[in-house]
Order: C-alpha cells, then structure tokens, then sequence
C-alpha cells in the first residue's frame, strides 16, 4: 500500500537524525509493485564474506524457513545495537540471508540510546503482530555487556514474545562469554518467558556456533545452556516444538487460583467424606489441587499429564482481581500481568479487561451472570392445607358448592309452592287423609292454623343437607324428600367424592414436598422491589448491565449496583440479611445456597429466574506464553472428546448428592422428617388449622349460650 511506506521511512530518518548522509545511504526507501514496504541497500562486495555469508544463509533456512506455521512471508525487524559504529557490512549479509524469500518485509533501526528501545518497539507493535512466531528480531551486538543490553533485551522480549530472537555476535565466544550468555537466556526466561531466544557467534571456525537454553531439561540451571554447531536436531526454539507433543519434562509450572464455580472445596463436600481420597500428611505437595475439584480442577490435571509438567498452583483470596484507579490489577489478574503465573486455573469470562498484556485461550463452556437475593422462607405447615389446590380451583369449587346449594334451596321452593294449595283444599273439605310428608318453606300468606302441623324445615337445615352431601358429609332427613331432591343429590354426592378424593391425595404430596412463599424471579419484580446490587469488581458495574439508560428495568438496575466496599466479607453476607441482593454465577449457586442452609434444611438464598448477562469462559495466558499454543491445543482436544461434559456433570452431581445428604439430615433433626423410609409424620404445625376452625366453633357457641341464658323472647336481663 503505497500510504504505508511513508511512516516507516519516517520513523527510521526521525530515528537517525544525528547519522551523515553517507551511511544513511545504507537504507533508502523504496516501493515494491505488490505493495510491500521495504528498504532497499546498497549492494557491498560480498566476496571476502562468502563463508560468512554461507553462515547465514544457514541459519535463516533452518531457524525461519523450515518453521511450519511460518510457510508464508516473515516480518524481519533489525535492531543495531549499541552507540558503537554500527558494522555495516555485517548488517548487509544479514539482510541479504533473511529476506531471500519473496515478499519479505523487514525494518532496520539504529538504536543510539537505550530509552529509544521502547518507543521504536511500541511503535513497531502498533502495526506488526507482536503474538506472532514468524516475526524475527536481529540483535547485532558487539558484545554480551549485560548492563549495557539488559534493558533493550527485556523489552524487547516483553513486546514480542513469541518471535524468534537472534543475538548476532561477531567475535568468538570466550569461556566467560558462554557464562555470560547463559546467565543472559536464563534471565530472559525466567523474568519475560523468552523461550525463542539464541545467541549465534556467526565467524567462528567452518560452523556457527549457537548458544540455546532450554529450561525444561532437568538439573541444575547451569546445565540448561549447551552450545551446538549441527542445527539438523531439534531445538528448543522451533515452532513445532510448542504443539501438542510439548514436554516440559516434570516443570514446576506456577499457576494461581482459587474457589469457585468448577473449582470447589472439597471441605464442602461434608456429608460425603469418602468422595475423595485422603491426602498423604507426610506428602510434601500442598498444591491446592488436593483441595478442590470441578472441570477447572480436572482439566489442569489432565494438562500437567498431558504436557509433563509440575503443576504448583497458589491461592489467591482476591479471587479474580481487577483493575485498580492506579493502573494495577489485583488478584490472579495481577500475577498473569507480572508474569508471576502461567496460566489461570479458572476460566475467566471471555470480555476486556483493560489490559494487552493477557490473551484468552479457547472458549471452554458457556455460564450465566445471575442476581441471588434472600430467599422468601417457606410456607407455615398450618396453610400446606390450602396448597392442595390452586387459587382458581379454590373459587370454583366454592362457587359450585354456593350455586348448587341455591338450586337445592330454589328446587325446595318450588316443590312447596306447588304444594301448598292442595294441602289447603285438602284441610277445607274435611279429609282425614293424613298429608304426605313434605319439606315445606315458610310462606307469609300460609297460617299456621289452616294447615296441620308437619316437621317443616328450615332454611339452614335443607343448607345443610345439601353442602353435607356435596362435601360427602353425614346427613339425615334425606327420607323426607322428594324424587326430585334425591336426584339432585345424588349428582351432588358423585361430584363431592371426586373432589375429596383428589384433596385427600394432593394432601399427601403438600406434606411431604416442602413449598416456599413467593420470591422474586424476575428482573422486572427486583426493579420493583428497590433492593441494591452488591458487587466485587468495579468492572462489572459496567459490564452487566451495559449502556441502558435509567427509565428501563434494565437501566433502573444498573442505577443501584453498588461497588462493595470490605473485602474479607463475601457477597452473599449483605443478601443473608435482607439488605441487598448479589451476582453469582450460575454453576455456582448450588454450591453457596447448600453453605449457607438454614437449621431445617430449608435454603436461605434464592436465584432469579432471569439473569442479565451469559459469558463464554476460556483459559487466561500471560500475552506471547510458551506454553499457550500446546495448552490451548490440548484444551480442544478436550472438548472434542467431551471430557469438559463429562467432569462438569460429575462434579453437579457430587455437589447435589451433598445437598441432598445434608438437607435429608437437617430435616429429620428438626422433626421436619420422620426417618430414613421418607415418611412424614403429622405434627400440629400441619393439623393446626382444624384446630383452630375447632376452637372458633366452640368460642361461637359458648358465647351464643351465655346470650340465649341472658336474653328471654322479648327482653333481655
């Protein structure tokens, strides 16, 4: 592109200003017809360096070209190094060996002071893939002053992790040389994670001699530096070397974690003590693996296995960690951006968290953010009874009872209106024909006198017959009544035994199957209830609910996330008592709700049917690590076999069996259980509605008595 060109050759005169002319002439800026910035040179006599040259043209073939991954053009960055006249010809066949390949981009700097090593680099990472294993750094150097060339090297390295990092070193080496370059590569490995980097002595003897240090050969640290001239072996700089087939040889390999979702305590797991095996007092391993367990746990496992390596995995308290007002991070997040630790135990949700100096691995699984508030409590055992049917049944089988009961009442009503006037004519004519026996209503235009006297019902005694029979309770008198009636009956007789049936056989289960009183389950009924929103990290008060503006149930819950200020106290301590409400995730909630039971077995804590963000969870890796292309591999490998599934539900179903244990043994140490069989034994709590039905009842009547003793027909004393 030809817009390119320009800012590099920019970037190179603005860096070289203090150069003459004449040995700026070594880098003119051209332009390629396929759009690929280069610099061209002036061509030296390379004759009187043709070994020098065979050399290199060695390297470049066996240490770039022959890179699997890096089949397609490299970039080729060119460091000068240090405030020493520069060898000019030196930098020529080094560009002539390592821009063979067509379409090769390449950058040379002079660097005059070490400050400008930063900026130059920084400037470079802006448009040059700094996670890339085809990038090439060239470091010509005089010589191995470590002071001299400590911090362009860590600096460097730091920017470009995974690029191939060549220290191009004239002289031949001395014995206190070679001390010097591997104190050199240990440092770098141990304080940037370089591993693809290589001193090479390019004029000694017929061969080069290269300097390597592989960190994952066992013995002593001095004994990881060896010098070789054969490059036909494999070395620990090849890309390949990173794939799956990584060794790292028994490692101790740092890594930070901590509890949680995936990555439980076994100390939870009370109930189930032969879950685990124990762990030996005499073993000298305190990993705090031997602690937890969940696919977290499980697949950092099967990876040390898989990639032979140590695992030495420290606690953090801070948990997750954040980025602080002052530009530091704390917690895990804190030790991957030091580079304290390789890799994190726990999967951290796939989003920004302020920083390039970190890099996700492949999504692992997906998971919710939710909102768990204080649970309702469960309904009193005197209004189970109510719960056998719903509210709408409720009212219809009381509207039945009450409109069946007046149809009885109308149909009684008409049969003594019809009645009435043949019992009259009987009683005129003189007939002695006693009267059928008959239910008859009061009427104000029949005297008492003109008809003979019969056992008449009233209005709550045919009340009575009728609701008796509809809720199949003892009746009498139903020999008094007419074909009509009986009939009525009958139906309604059919009718109660169905729906005491089905009563009687809900009761059983509302016993037995414990109900809570209602809790909030949706976002829209927390907006409602004005609850605040604890939260651990200031970036989840932006990152949960996203940009809505107030006005929205949404935007209203964002409005009350509040930043929770102790940090020794977990989010559920303010949501036990009432006072606000907390995030979890989801695979996490079985585990909190069963620690934080209550003494009946009954849960304390209750999680919104609704939650407002779901994540996709990968492995997080310090930025350019050694082992993230071998790990992630891995990783899908993993997944593809389903091995993620498998320990994800082996490690639900251990957490619910605990639960299950645990809330059994809680119940039938408060009573709320009979025993082991399951059943349940009635107490009064269950049976105290009747009772005090029954204890109303006798109020009623004993006041009714003492009134009718107090109070005559016609007056009261």
């Amino acid at each position: 592109m030809p817009e390119a060109v320009v800012p590099w050759c920019l970037l190179l005169l603005l860096l070289t200003p203090q150069l003459p002319l004449r040995r700026v002439g070594l880098v003119s800026c051209e332009q390629t017809t396929a759009g690929v910035d280069s610099i061209g040179r002036t061509r030296y006599s390379l004759e009187r360096n043709s070994d020098v040259r065979e050399r290199l043209d060695a390297l470049a073939e066996r240490l770039v070209e022959r890179q699997d991954p890096c089949a397609g053009p490299s970039v080729l960055i060119v460091f000068l190094e240090f405030w020493s006249a520069p060898d000019d010809d030196a930098l020529s066949l080094a560009i002539e060996s390592f821009t063979q390949r067509q379409l090769t981009p390449w950058m040379v700097f002079r660097v005059q002071e070490r400050d400008e090593v930063r900026d130059i680099a920084s400037s470079v990472a802006a448009t040059v893939d700094t996670g890339s294993y085809c990038t090439v750094l060239l470091h010509l150097l005089p010589n191995l002053e470590w002071s001299a060339i400590r911090t362009p090297l860590q600096t460097t390295a730091r920017i470009f992790p995974l690029a191939l990092k060549l220290l191009l070193l004239a002289e031949c080496p001395a014995p206190s040389a070679l001390d010097t370059a591997s104190s050199l590569l240990a440092t770098l490995w141990w304080t940037e994670h370089a591993l693809r980097a290589t001193t090479v002595w390019y004029r000694c003897a017929t061969e080069p001699l290269v300097g390597l240090y592989d960190p994952f050969e066992p013995g002593e640290s001095s004994d990881r530096f060896y010098t070789l001239t054969d490059l036909n072996r494999t070395l620990p700089t090849d890309v390949a070397s990173f794939g799956r087939r990584m060794n790292l040889r028994r490692t101790a390999i740092t890594i930070y974690g901590f509890e949680a979702a995936m990555a439980y305590r076994r100390q939870d797991i009370d109930y189930m003590p032969r879950t685990f095996p124990p762990v030996d007092p005499e073993s000298t391993n305190d990993s705090l693996l031997d602690a937890l367990f969940g696919a977290d746990v499980d697949a950092i496992r099967e990876l040390a296995c898989r990639m032979n390596f140590s695992p030495i995995v420290h606690h953090m308290r801070a948990n997750f960690g954040f980025k602080m007002a002052n530009g530091t991070f704390t917690g895990v997040l804190g030790r991957l951006v030091a580079r304290d630790a390789w890799l994190s135990m726990n999967v951290y949700f796939l989003k920004d968290y302020e920083t390039r100096e970190l890099q996700f691995g492949a999504g692992v699984y997906q998971d919710s953010l939710c909102v768990f508030v204080q649970a309702a409590g469960m309904l009193p055992d005197w209004l189970l009874i109510f719960r056998c049917f719903t509210p709408t049944l409720w009212i219809i089988v009381s509207g039945t009872v009450v409109m069946v009961s007046l149809c009885y009442l109308a149909l009684a009503q008409c049969i003594a209106i019809y009645r009435l006037p043949v019992q009259q004519d009987s009683v005129k004519q003189g007939n002695d024909q006693r009267v059928p026996r008959t239910f008859l209503l009061f009427h104000p235009f029949t005297s008492s006198s003109a008809i003979p006297a019969q056992p008449q019902q009233d209005l709550t005694g045919l009340v009575g017959q009728i609701v008796g029979a509809l809720l199949t309770a003892p009746t009498n008198g139903l020999n008094r009544t007419t074909a009509h009636q009986k009939l009525f009956v009958a139906f309604g007789l059919i009718w109660g035994l169905t729906i005491t049936g089905a009563f009687q056989g809900s009761l059983v289960d509302v016993y037995t199957t414990p109900t809570s009183m209602k809790n909030l389950d949706t976002l829209a009924e927390l907006d409602a209830s004005g609850l605040p929103i604890s939260v651990t990290a200031p970036a989840l008060i932006v990152d949960v609910f996203g940009t809505e503006q107030p006005g929205s149930t949404i935007g209203n819950l964002k409005q009350r996330l509040v930043l929770q200020t102790v940090p020794n106290r977990t989010a559920s301590f303010g949501v036990l008592g009432g006072r606000t409400a907390g995030l979890i995730r989801n695979q996490d909630f079985l585990r909190l709700s069963t620690k934080h039971l209550a003494a009946d077995g009954t849960t304390r804590l209750h999680r919104l049917r609704e939650c407002p963000r779901s994540y996709t969870l990968a492995y997080l890796y310090p930025r350019g690590s050694p082992l993230f292309r071998s790990a992630n591999g891995h990783i899908l490998h993993f997944l593809q076999h389903g091995l993620y599934a498998k320990w994800q539900r082996d490690a639900a179903h251990i957490l619910r069996t605990n639960r299950a244990l645990k809330v059994h043994q809680y119940a039938v140490r408060s009573g709320r259980q009979g025993g082991p069989d399951g059943r349940v034994t009635l107490r009064l709590d269950h049976l105290l509605l009747p009772f005090m039905l029954l204890a109303v009842g006798l109020t009623l009547g004993a006041v009714c008595f003492v009134w009718e003793r107090r109070c005559r027909p016609g007056r009261c004393v």
